[in-house]
């Protein structure tokens, strides 16, 4: 799963497997009854979920972690080998699916928009990132330049540098680029100008890529995970010092999954 895609069906199989189990019944050849779909299960505890994995996007999530290493180890052999068949001239992020792709690289490539989520440029001297279709601007939600001009191709950010590398060139910034592109560049503060460019994963204190991190993005991205809401009642339920069985007996009744007269009925 850390270097190959698994088919849809392969996964929905292990999920199967994982559903029965939790559900099955202890007599034997007696079918148990699902009281609850496998999606709602992989939501977050703190929404009423189990917080069981959805085997695709950990595959996805484990996938991530080529493309990352792709980007932060340049010089591996594996890297340089990727790199001189598929992206020459930019790097992982900037990359295309190419003509008859490897099963690997397909694999691989299908990370693609979740490590441009997570991924941020520090900027340094500039001279690593080019001004197109790399994650370096200071906005959370879309850190690409959204300015559309062939000015900007193969160019690298230090270009919007002052010759004395002090600060930004304001009047080249206001000059080329939208309103909104102009805000985000002009609020980065270029502190360490002469060290180089790093990359880090914003999803992670450390700066450093990790597959739950990775994971956790997708489940928030899709509404499936509210890790903030510190109020809910399903936090507060999770929090009772009681042994692991009870505490999934009164989920069951809170979720409805007790085969109750009532529930039995329905």
């Amino acid at each position: 799963m850390s270097v190959f895609l698994l088919p849809l069906e392969v996964t929905k199989d292990i999920e199967r497997t994982v559903a029965k189990y939790w559900w099955g019944s202890k007599q034997n050849n007696v079918r148990g009854i699902h009281w609850m779909s496998w999606s709602r299960m992989c939501r977050h505890k703190s929404i009423g979920g189990l917080g069981f994995r959805n085997f695709r996007d950990f595959n996805l999530a484990l996938l991530r972690k080529q493309g990352w290493r792709f980007l932060t180890n340049p010089t591996r052999l594996v890297s340089r080998l990727f790199k001189a068949r598929y992206f020459k001239s930019g790097n992982f992020l900037s990359s295309s699916l190419g003509d008859n792709p490897s099963f690997v690289w397909r694999s691989i490539w299908e990370s693609m928009k979740l490590v441009q989520s997570g991924a941020r440029w520090l900027v340094g001297n500039g001279n690593s990132i080019d001004i197109m279709r790399q994650p370096w601007l200071s906005d959370e939600q879309n850190p690409y330049v959204t300015t559309e001009s062939q000015s900007f191709v193969n160019n690298k950010v230090s270009s919007l540098m002052n010759l004395e590398r002090s600060g930004w060139d304001i009047e080249v910034i206001k000059d080329l680029f939208n309103d909104r592109d102009q805000e985000c560049i002009i609020s980065l503060q270029l502190n360490d100008i002469m060290n180089e460019d790093k990359l880090y994963w914003s999803k992670e204190a450390s700066g450093s890529y990790s597959v739950k991190s990775a994971y956790r993005l997708l489940q928030v991205q899709k509404g499936l995970w509210n890790i903030n809401d510190n109020a809910s009642l399903w936090k507060k339920m999770w929090r009772i010092k009681a042994p692991p069985k009870a505490l999934n007996l009164l989920w069951r009744a809170l979720s409805g999954c007790l085969p109750t007269y009532v529930s039995l009925q329905l």
